[in-house]
């Protein structure tokens, strides 16, 4: 009995669902409950059985319906959150066809089937083909969703369909994330010939990997998508798909910022701490256009090898983290300990931006106690002076 086969029998039979049933109530199982487990069940029914929900508790943080899904651990570090995904289906909305390659557990294909008339998902594993559908079927869109067992780079693409290619991005052999696309799977031959070969389409990137180096001029935009403040992906669009050639986009707000919003090109220089200091979202840092969004805004580096930002007044962005400027000191354990005691701060957000400091050692160090809180910020020196330190209040965040 294969994994899927035995996660199968746990979805689709009554024995199945009772035992499935007791180890959610106890996810944390010791060696009795176990046994008993193997007791009524084979041993790899009653493994697929735990295995099965700690991939639905860890889906919890990417899919809403998680508790319903057919999921596998390596599935739910590899798939495109739900907020992601319908993001970027958005722009699938009304194809007649999508071919979703790499599908995994149906992450992509789901939200493309809410959009597209109809959505082949291919994927090289028969165990993730059979979970891509079982979840469409929990997303009320198997209707429209079929999958297919193939290797992506031998599935012949129906004339006309848009395409959505998910590699595997971990070095091979490993469950290490690839930092570099020539590690990928399907590699960047791939990826560029179904650009060019394809009407539109997408290919999700690790936000820090060399996109820069592949993805370039006219037939392409890279958008950098960050959800809840962290950086989750890079897309390659192409084909009548693209819209820019940059774009950054923060989630779940849906505010966007692209090349074309700012002045292309321009670097904001650094300039004296203002009243407000500012950490721009990861996705803004990433497609590189903090830059244009800070000139546009009126705002500066704190110092140039940095992308902390300062300016005059509070900018109200959901891009922005907005920070204002209380004092600013030396970086010197001494004096920061003694204005954390005198000003009373017992909650103490430390943020380190070109210096090798760990935050939470620092944090032992300044040994915190107070009522007020307060946010620290370490700024590396780079050719525009001195380290230095910036106490801060944390300002809500803008919601769009």
């Amino acid at each position: 009995m294969t994994p899927a086969d035995a996660e199968a029998f746990l979805l689709t039979t009554e024995d199945g669902q009772t035992l499935l049933g007791e180890v959610q109530a106890n996810p944390r199982p010791g060696p009795a409950e176990m046994v008993r487990w193997r007791d009524r069940a084979p041993g790899e029914v009653v493994t697929a059985a735990v295995h099965l929900v700690e991939a639905r508790r860890k889906g919890k943080a990417k899919f809403e319906r998680a508790d319903r899904m057919w999921l596998d651990p390596l599935g739910v570090e590899q798939a495109t959150a739900e907020p992601v995904a319908r993001h970027k289906a958005g722009r699938f909305r009304g194809a007649g066809l999508v071919v979703d390659l790499c599908c995994g557990v149906g992450g992509d294909a789901i939200a493309q089937g809410s959009v597209a008339d109809r959505v082949i998902a291919v994927d090289r594993d028969e165990g993730m083909a059979r979970r891509t559908l079982w979840n469409a079927a929990a997303y009320g869109v198997d209707d429209r969703v079929s999958a297919v067992v193939a290797d992506a780079e031998r599935f012949p693409i129906p004339g006309g369909a848009l395409v959505h290619v998910d590699p595997d991005r971990r070095v091979e052999g490993t469950r290490r994330a690839a930092q570099m696309l020539a590690d990928y799977h399907p590699g960047t031959d791939f990826m560029l010939r179904t650009a060019r070969s394809c009407p539109g389409g997408a290919i999700k990137l690790g936000p820090a990997s060399d996109f820069d180096a592949h993805f370039y001029g006219d037939r392409f935009e890279v958008e950098l998508v960050s959800l809840g403040g962290e950086a989750r992906e890079a897309t390659a669009w192409f084909g009548g798909l693209v819209t820019c050639r940059r774009r950054a986009t923060r989630l779940p707000e849906g505010v966007t910022w692209t090349d074309l919003d700012g002045p292309p090109g321009g670097y904001a220089p650094a300039r004296p701490l203002e009243a407000w200091a500012f950490d721009p979202d990861p996705a803004l840092l990433r497609s590189g256009l903090v830059d244009a969004f800070a000139e546009a805004h009126g705002l500066g580096r704190i110092h140039d090898a940095v992308d902390f930002l300062t300016g005059p007044d509070r900018v109200d962005s959901p891009f922005l983290a907005a920070f204002e400027v209380v004092e600013e000191l030396p970086v010197d354990v001494k004096a920061m300990r003694r204005v954390v005691l005198e000003r009373g701060i017992g909650t103490l957000e430390i943020k380190v931006r070109g210096l090798e400091i760990r935050p939470e050692s620092l944090r032992a160090q300044l040994r915190p106690k107070g009522s007020g809180s307060a946010t620290l910020l370490l700024v590396g020196g780079g050719r525009s002076g001195p380290s230095r330190a910036v106490l801060a209040r944390r300002a809500s965040r803008a919601s769009g």
